[in-house]
């Protein structure tokens, strides 16, 4: 037994070591200070990023290293007086990838294997195809959000608490964004619908939970992943692949042939299963090659979007006092626009108070440090400092306004109006090159599930208090705990 310890431990310390060997001689970035070897950092950035980052910039500067899960990190800070560094971060491509930085948290290459197999003929971008369409889309995703709402929350004729939001969230999104993606009607089918959503659900331990076995030696968390996506210990794509690619082989043989059989006079069908298929020789479509572009637009779409209504939801209930200004311009825009229910996506510009009210919550709800990107090559900054190949470079985000930046502000953004839009102070859709692209689709997503809830029903905390998000370290997530139970009742 003991002998076994002392190996254990020898090994260990023998794994540091060399690790520490083989880093480069650079001038790096200030190290912060740290008390335990092999640990570092890690647990005080666990544990209270916000206040551990801020002491570290104050004590540190704008740029600096952590030690963190076995590994040097580097922070770039977005100062308003210092943004150099930031700036480079973004504008370099050839230097600092933000997707494969994402990749090794979220192995998609693994989960989604036939997406390196198949090359198609014009591949097209998500752009002209999903959000060059959001008009088209619009009436499509109000009716499907509007269902689903009522579907998951009913009329709450008595008052209902719900305390798992995202998940409710996740599913009520999960039904417009299979409408517009696989089509209308195989969007009609509860076990699509599931696995889109349960595919979210699954997968978010990939994403929250922290790489503890990085400790040990860095890149070992990356690689037991990977490990049990492959051996199918544990891989949620394949889960819920069956359903899905049953569901896709039948609508790419019917289109198939209702446009052999009726040419010109066939109607095109307006999804995105449909854009995938045109960009590939009619006799040569690979239905699991499609399917796994399918799981890269749910993941990027319903997570992001749940995630955000959640925190929005919160935000609100945990605010009742805005509830009747809000609730005085969503009913003001419903009855000047509204046509069978349905409002015309150019109203969604005159929803300026809950435009400003969601990019508030949008900005105090991101994660104090994040925008990982992986440096592809030694790369001296502006100032000299120096970072080398296969560093992980984080974005701290906090601290951009120089007024109240803590203070929760619902309308400080009015002459904006526009939730989506990334600013030099508003970075939770990224910034540069790589700003996400459905971003309009995430925020009119949230608008429509909004301009519903609040003119359908009052809510409110359980505990009556402000619930906000929880931070781990580079997650934060919408409370699930107890506490933050929402109670919903019918508006009267």
């Amino acid at each position: 037994m003991y002998q076994a310890i002392i190996l254990g431990s020898l090994l260990f310390i023998t794994l540091y070591i060399l690790k520490r060997k083989r880093e480069p001689e650079l001038t790096m970035p200030p190290l912060v200070s740290y008390k335990f070897p092999i640990i570092g950092h890690t647990f005080d950035f666990f544990l209270n990023p916000e206040k551990f980052l801020k002491q570290c910039r104050e004590e540190y500067g704008d740029i600096f290293c952590l030690y963190i899960w076995g590994q040097v990190r580097v922070f770039v800070g977005i100062e308003i007086a210092r943004k150099e560094h930031f700036g480079e971060v973004y504008s370099r491509d050839d230097v600092f990838d933000v997707l494969k930085a994402f990749n090794k948290r979220f192995p998609i290459d693994v989960l989604c294997p036939d997406l390196l197999k198949v090359s198609p003929v014009a591949p097209k971008t998500l752009k002209d195809t999903i959000f060059s369409k959001l008009k088209l889309y619009s009436d499509r995703m109000q009716k499907r959000v509007y269902l689903s709402t009522q579907k998951h929350f009913g009329d709450c004729d008595e008052s209902k608490i719900f305390y798992n939001l995202f998940e409710i969230v996740t599913k009520i999104i999960s039904d417009p964004i299979a409408n517009i993606i696989i089509g209308e009607e195989e969007s009609q089918h509860e076990e699509v619908l599931n696995s889109f959503a349960n595919f979210i659900i699954d997968s978010m331990i990939f994403l929250t939970i922290p790489p503890f076995l990085d400790i040990i030696y860095p890149g070992l968390q990356e690689y037991v992943n990977r490990i049990q996506i492959r051996l199918g210990l544990y891989n949620p794509a394949v889960k819920h692949r069956k359903p899905l690619l049953k569901h896709i082989e039948k609508q790419v043989c019917k289109r198939l042939q209702e446009k052999e059989k009726y040419g010109d006079s066939w109607k095109r069908p307006d999804d995105h299963l449909q854009d995938l298929m045109e960009e590939h020789d009619p006799n040569n479509i690979s239905c699991p090659y499609l399917l796994d572009r399918i799981y890269l637009i749910i993941f990027a779409s319903i997570h992001t979007t749940a995630i955000a209504i959640t925190n929005v939801i919160l935000s609100l209930a945990s605010r009742p006092e805005y509830m009747q200004e809000l609730y005085e311009e969503q009913l003001k825009v419903h009855k000047e626009t509204n046509v069978n229910g349905i409002i015309p996506f150019e109203a969604l510009s005159d929803m300026k108070k809950l435009d400003s009210f969601i990019r508030e919550t949008l900005r105090l709800s991101v994660n104090v440090a994040g925008i990982d990107h992986l440096v592809k090559k030694d790369y001296t900054f502006s100032n000299g400092l120096q970072i080398p190949k296969n560093c992980i470079t984080s974005i701290y985000i906090d601290d951009v306004y120089r007024d109240e930046p803590k203070s929760f502000e619902p309308f400080r953004h009015l002459d904006i109006n526009v939730a989506s839009k990334v600013t030099k102070n508003f970075l939770t859709f990224g910034n540069g090159k790589h700003t996400c692209p459905g971003r309009q689709l995430a925020v009119n997503n949230i608008k429509f599930f909004m301009h519903n809830v609040i003119l359908k029903y009052n809510f409110r905390t359980v505990s009556s208090k402000i619930e906000e998000s929880r931070g781990t370290g580079f997650t934060a997530l919408p409370v699930e705990t107890s506490t933050a139970g929402v109670i919903f009742e019918k508006r009267v």
